[in-house]
């Protein structure tokens, strides 16, 4: 048996195009040179998308072999819909990932990489992983009830107590604990707050603006925001005053001591952090909002996490 300081687990992110893991030693440490990112075809064949996602992991193996580490399991992180448990795909109609559904990606992941029948390999929401993250090695250390939500392509979110994610419970929406599930105005939260959400809004708010440009993103936004853009500046005001005036009663009804913000749009915090904080304000038992401390390895950290407490608890 390999000393304590030889025990690592391979954390895996698994988004739509890319998959990403790591070797994450039991402190939280990443292993220099661990990290590795990989396309994924999502339109490709089950072989191919299967390939590419276990192309990453075989590398890490690979490297805990060659420098005498001992993997104990491995975490993963992916978006849905998935039977989590089982580890079963049930991605259809999302126009990607179509090719792997029904397939039990724990027994293939095993079988491709030369791994025992029994190896523990463990799946989860991504949201999750990048909260238990957070939670462990950043903004949200120290605190036992954690909410981190994850603004991007889409609205993520997860909540926390004491490390371990739950959608069960006062204040905490299913499935998963999606704060983007929740109605709002004849459709989800997510329709808002969400990339799309945040361009759309600037559209509306700059139609006729000398400085409108139709092909804008989240960080041209900003940066026009930053220098002073009027519409602009009004779209992320009112980002986060929605943002804030929506989760206000999920977070106190939890009694949320910590809220995490990350995904790209995070970048963008000191452009909304103000009305979100005052949206929040009467929330009692929030302590601390942050944004994350590492938008790209926390999910890393999350995931192999869960495989250092799923082997505490085998």
């Amino acid at each position: 048996m390999s000393g304590a300081r030889n025990l690592y687990a391979i954390g895996v992110d698994i988004g739509g195009t890319t998959a990403r893991s790591a070797l994450v030693s039991a402190a939280g440490r990443i292993r220099r040179g661990s990290i590795v990112k990989h396309p994924v075809d999502n339109k490709g064949s089950k072989e191919r998308i299967l390939r590419d996602l276990t192309a990453p992991l075989a590398r890490n193996l690979e490297q805990a072999r060659a420098e005498g580490l001992e993997v104990v399991g491995i975490g993963i992180g992916m978006c849905g819909p998935l039977d989590y448990e089982k580890g079963i795909s049930l991605i259809e109609g999302l126009d990607k990932y179509e090719a792997i559904y029904g397939v039990n990606l724990k027994k293939e992941f095993r079988r491709r990489l030369g791994l025992e029948k029994d190896f523990p390999v463990d799946f989860e929401v991504d949201a999750w992983s990048f909260a238990r993250g957070e939670a462990w090695r950043g903004a949200g250390a120290g605190y036992s009830r954690v909410v981190a939500l994850t603004l991007g392509t889409g609205f993520g979110s997860a909540f926390l107590i004491d490390e371990v994610a739950t959608d069960e419970g006062p204040g905490v929406p299913k499935p998963f604990g999606w704060l983007g599930g929740m109605p709002y105005q004849g459709g989800l939260l997510d329709d808002v707050i969400s990339k799309r959400g945040l361009i759309a809004r600037y559209r509306s708010h700059a139609q006729g603006s000398k400085n409108y440009r139709e092909d804008w993103d989240v960080k041209e936004i900003a940066e026009a925001a930053r220098k002073g853009d009027a519409a602009a500046r009004k779209t992320f005001r009112e980002f986060g005053h929605l943002l804030g005036e929506n989760i206000a009663p999920n977070l106190e009804k939890f009694g949320a001591e910590c809220l995490v913000v990350g995904g790209r749009i995070s970048g963008a915090m000191d452009l909304f952090e103000r009305d979100l904080k005052k949206e929040l304000k009467p929330v009692k038992s929030l302590k601390k909002i942050s944004p994350a401390q590492s938008v790209d390895n926390s999910a890393l950290w999350g995931a192999a996490r869960m495989a250092f407490l799923h082997k505490g608890s085998r």
